[in-house]
């Protein structure tokens, strides 16, 4: 019994995610594995409505996943995933199709290599790729010399803590240049229909800072208004290694891009 409530309470959902519509007992009749009598299904209905797993909107209407039920959904086949579009442009064809919002960054290694100073007027941090330079001060060189070794991702971090301003925005500068946003018309309209969310957590996601603040996962409300969530995940994207952040609505198909592995 329990394995085919859940089996029933998992169609219901991919059959909504396919067509955006409250499911009746015929129509879920249809899509079921095995054979079903429409009243039994109607019962098992009824069950997960009580327990908050499915509402109906209409008396005369089927049922929709409540919210909660996405979210236990997302995060048990979102678990373990992997990139099905890997080409930055069928990426962005399937985000503005499904009104995905999508950041990426490629990973590369940057490491801070050395502090070269120039007389008193300047420093110079020497990364693997990179070169900033900042004026000179006896105390910013001692605190520098011990992040040699660190990544220029964290350096900037750690600026933008200790209140290295100057450093942290030349450092925000290249960053900039290396982040794609696909799609920011999406998060634009989400944060017009979630205003206070939008007054307080935009910025970060249109400037592309959010891709480094979040670590690996799912995530949903407060980070991400209500009814809405954010992957971020690695992937290979034009067969480069990349940081990649997807946000969308919770009852949009995410699938279209990912797919469990």
């Amino acid at each position: 019994m329990k394995k085919r409530y859940e089996e029933i309470l998992e169609t219901v959902v991919r059959t909504f995610l396919q067509t955006h519509e409250p499911i009746g007992s015929a129509k879920l009749k249809e899509k079921l594995p095995f054979e079903i009598a429409p009243a039994t299904i109607r019962y098992y209905f009824n069950k997960m409505v009580e327990r908050g797993e499915l509402e109906q909107l209409h008396k005369s209407s089927g049922r929709i996943p409540t919210e909660s039920t996405m979210k236990l959904y997302w995060r048990k086949h979102l678990k373990d995933l992997e990139v099905i579009c890997d080409a930055m442009e069928e990426l962005a064809r399937i985000s503005e199709k499904e009104e995905f919002f999508v950041l990426l960054k490629p990973v590369r290694i940057n490491r801070l290599e050395a502090i070269e100073r120039i007389g008193d007027r300047y420093l110079i941090l020497v990364f693997e790729a990179d070169e900033y330079v900042i004026r000179y001060q006896s105390q910013l060189e001692s605190f520098l010399q011990d992040l040699v070794g660190y990544g220029l991702d964290e350096v900037k971090q750690i600026a933008k803590d200790v209140g290295m301003m100057s450093l942290y925005h030349k450092m925000r500068a290249k960053n900039d240049e290396e982040i794609t946003a696909i799609n920011p018309e999406a998060i634009i309209r989400i944060a017009g229909k979630r205003r206070s969310w939008g007054k307080r957590h935009i910025r970060p996601f249109l400037e592309g800072d959010v891709i480094e603040e979040l670590q690996k996962g799912l995530y949903f409300e407060p980070i991400i208004p209500k009814g809405f969530m954010a992957l971020r995940t690695e992937a290979f994207i034009d067969d480069r290694p990349t940081k990649m952040l997807c946000m969308g609505a919770i009852d949009q198909d995410f699938t279209k891009i990912f797919k469990e592995v």
